[in-house]
């Protein structure tokens, strides 16, 4: 687990890794503002850009690729309807079977809205089972996201 005080200290320069979108209709609740069960889905889509971005062809989704193990979310402040959602996402640690992702989230003007984490499992659809992390993906990863890991080192995490 990450502590929240640390994900709090994530800042969009420490990511490579950049998704826009605006909020739709459908994200609302009865508030007006974007319901906490939507978070989860922007960060699905930080995550899938990134992955798309950096990892490119390494990941065939038919052969191999991830599945969801654990996701954290800290709500900051609300984003409302037409709002910019902006997406910052990076690996904040590589176990041996799974890569905890880190997501940051602000509206248009650079407000954090939110920030979390989802550990993922790194998996083989075929055989239907957990595969370590493959060597050409934990290289794209350290690449990229040097800065997010040194943050988070040392957080605790337990797998």
């Amino acid at each position: 687990m990450i502590d929240d005080a640390v994900l709090k200290q994530l800042a969009p320069r420490l990511f490579k890794s950049h998704a826009v979108l605006k909020v739709r209709y459908r994200d609302l609740d009865t508030f007006r503002h974007v319901n906490n069960s939507v978070y989860p889905s922007y960060m699905e889509f930080g995550r899938l850009d990134y992955m798309h971005r950096f990892l490119k062809d390494t990941i065939d989704w038919k052969e191999r690729g991830f599945i969801l193990g654990t996701n954290h979310i800290v709500h900051l402040a609300p984003l409302f309807l037409f709002d910019e959602v902006h997406i910052y996402t990076g690996v904040g640690k590589i176990g041996n079977k799974s890569v905890t992702f880190v997501s940051l989230i602000t509206n248009g003007e650079g407000v954090p809205v939110s920030v979390g984490y989802s550990r993922l499992v790194a998996f083989n659809f075929i055989t239907n089972r957990s595969i370590p992390v493959p060597d050409e993906w934990k290289k794209v990863f350290l690449q990229k996201d040097e800065a997010i890991l040194k943050l988070l080192d040392g957080q605790g995490f337990n797998y």
